[in-house]
């Protein structure tokens, strides 16, 4: 069986595991299951990953990390002119398809970009919020890497990466080609991977739910992030409250 697992608010909150979540995970291992870790937060690289996973005693290879980060990078062209604003996941990821990573030095630098790719940035400003503003009126496409309008924190919720886009997108009234999940580009990526039996693990039914209904398989909805309101439109296989929970119901 395959198991495409959301990070943060199933796997863990910030620094700190959820209950259950490691041990969940090595079982699924012991047992042959093949794991995928897909995440809409596109700050850290595939590396970075690698290595916060190995901290909570997780094991897993490159191959079996997917970001919004690498659907962003996707939609880039080798060549193109880019003002990236986000963390090392997105930057890595755009350097590794042939993207010029522009640093605007002045508003009139930001005229002259390709495209202007937003994710995840805790240091965003009132001059990252501008360049991109004068850029994307400048005529650079506007593609984010998720629209995820909140980020769980271990006890409290924050502005995630839709909130940055929300600013941007009111201040162009350009709307963004969105690349995570549950939008095309992230579809792309896991479309070829996917196998016959397949189950995807989420707290959230906006993204992660209607991700699983896009690719036609299985979803497992955790309570150990994100709580949205129910929604009757969006399928759900099995609702529990943690990942632990879900792999206990779903093999036994």
């Amino acid at each position: 069986m395959q198991w495409l697992i959301d990070l943060d608010g199933v796997v863990w909150k910030m620094d700190t595991p959820i209950e259950g979540s490691v041990d969940a995970i090595a079982r699924l291992r012991s047992l042959g299951h093949e794991l995928h870790f897909v995440t809409n937060n596109s700050s850290l690289s595939r590396d970075q990953y690698l290595e916060k996973l190995a901290r909570l005693g997780i094991k897993a290879i490159r191959e079996e990390i997917i970001t919004s980060a690498m659907a962003a990078a996707t939609l880039v062209r080798s060549g193109d002119r880019v003002l990236a604003i986000g963390e090392r996941g997105l930057l890595e990821e755009l350097e590794a398809v042939g993207a010029e990573l522009v640093v605007p030095n002045s508003l009139e630098d930001a005229e002259g970009v390709d495209c202007v790719v937003l994710g995840w940035y805790r240091q965003f400003s009132y001059s990252d919020m501008s360049n991109a503003c004068v850029a994307i009126r400048s005529g650079a496409r506007f593609i984010a890497t998720n629209a995820d309008p909140t980020y769980p924190l271990e006890r409290l919720v924050v502005p995630g990466t839709g909130a940055l886009v929300a600013s941007v997108a009111t201040a162009t009234g350009a709307q963004p080609i969105v690349a995570g999940k549950p939008e095309d580009p992230m579809v792309k990526l896991l479309k070829p991977l996917l196998t016959a039996d397949t189950m995807m693990v989420g707290d959230r039914l906006s993204t992660d739910g209607r991700f699983a209904a896009r690719l036609g398989v299985d979803f497992g909805l955790v309570s150990s992030g994100i709580r949205e309101e129910h929604d009757p439109g969006i399928p759900v296989s099995l609702h529990a409250a943690s990942l632990a929970a879900v792999v206990e119901m779903r093999i036994g």
